[in-house]
């Protein structure tokens, strides 16, 4: 993954990173971004390497069960090691909340850091620089989830819960935006059991459930996609083919929607739970709009991102290494973000996500 920002980047974004940013030198072992903190800053590693880790809250009991069935007094995970050219810090850049893990250096390594107010500032103004810079945060985001799944929902026979807001992802679009997907679509309805995307295959469409559930199957592949598609064709039964069930999606969610970001077969399968309705969006259409028009690639590659860093969340949450949950005469910290606490930060994209979605079932004739 160090290549992504070169082949995403142009010379332009480059030179602007390099002008509005410093060089951090850390040794073996300094922290550069501490979990349940604000990170300031997002990071680019020049040399070395770091180790992200998620350490338990105090309060769960999953994590402690899971602990002492692993013999892990510490009650901490190492997710992944980062080398050059990775990004650091871009979960507090999207979401606004606190780091979801610790970063430290395990060895003497070179950070470029920019301070996350003049990189936002810089992705409003410049949408064609935005939409490069979320494509890339999209690719190297979904690729730390992917790594996340095979280190813990197979082993631990996990499923990631529900998006409880599904809805709030179209505040991150205009009017203009969903008023293009819905004269690009068309409304389906589908019995329970059909397979709307199938791992390993081809995505045609994308779709945004507008009633109904879906499950969410997840098959690593360590083959090529020319074996992978020979032996879906050569198999009698596909279903074994679907890997193992990671998560349920509802109303309001978008499927298939990490396709657009590279040439990538994808690794998940969309199975219906129940009679359900889809909008159906021609993928080719969509990835044309969004390499021809900057802002809505920025916008949908910027949900893209969202979307993914909420089911990563998710996942550590069920793992029981999300944020502290508050008891009654317990004292507050000023430091620590508490899971049942408001966002007040995502207040606003609640509002206007939910009255926007509402907006989109209505022209659909769906709400009256």
């Amino acid at each position: 993954m160090t290549e992504v920002l070169l082949q995403q980047l142009n010379d332009s974004d480059i030179d602007w990173i390099k002008s509005n940013s410093r060089t951090q030198v850390l040794s073996y072992g300094d922290v550069l971004i501490h979990q349940q903190h604000q990170a300031e800053c997002l990071h680019i590693v020049l040399e070395g390497a770091f180790s992200a880790t998620i350490k338990q809250n105090s309060d769960s009991t999953l994590a402690g069960v899971f602990a002492a069935l692993e013999n892990d007094n510490e009650l901490e995970e190492e997710i992944g090691i980062f080398s050059t050219g990775e990004i650091l810090g871009e979960f507090s850049l999207l979401s606004f909340n606190p780091s979801a893990t610790t970063v430290k250096a395990i060895e003497n390594s070179v950070v470029l850091s920019i301070r996350s107010r003049d990189l936002l500032i810089k992705l409003h103004q410049d949408t064609s620089f935005a939409s490069r810079f979320y494509r890339a945060i999209a690719i190297l985001v979904l690729d730390r989830f992917e790594r996340l799944i095979q280190k813990f929902t197979s082993r631990r026979n996990l499923k990631i819960p529900p998006l409880q807001d599904g809805p709030m992802l179209f505040g991150e679009l205009s009017d203009s935006d969903v008023d293009w997907m819905i004269s690009h679509s068309y409304l389906e309805t589908v019995p329970p059991g059909t397979v709307l995307i199938r791992g390993g295959r081809a995505v045609e469409h994308i779709y945004v459930l507008i009633q109904g559930s879906a499950s969410v199957s997840f098959k690593e592949e360590t083959s090529t996609s020319l074996s992978r598609v020979f032996s879906l064709l050569e198999s009698s039964d596909e279903a074994d083919s679907s890997g193992y069930e990671i998560a349920t999606s509802s109303v309001g969610e978008i499927l298939g929607e990490t396709t657009l970001i590279d040439n990538r077969l994808t690794n998940y399968t969309f199975t219906t739970l129940e009679y359900s309705r889809v909008l159906v969006i021609d993928k080719q259409k969509l990835f044309v709009k969004l390499q021809q028009n900057n802002a809505i690639g920025a916008r949908f590659y910027r949900l893209i991102s969202i979307l993914i860093c909420a089911r990563l969340q998710s996942l550590i949450n069920r793992l029981g290494y999300g944020r502290s949950s508050y008891r009654v005469g317990q004292g507050l910290s000023p430091d620590i973000q508490y899971d049942d606490e408001i966002d007040l930060n995502l207040m606003d994209n609640l509002f206007l996500g939910g009255a926007r979605f509402d907006w989109m079932l209505k022209r659909l004739k769906v709400l009256s």
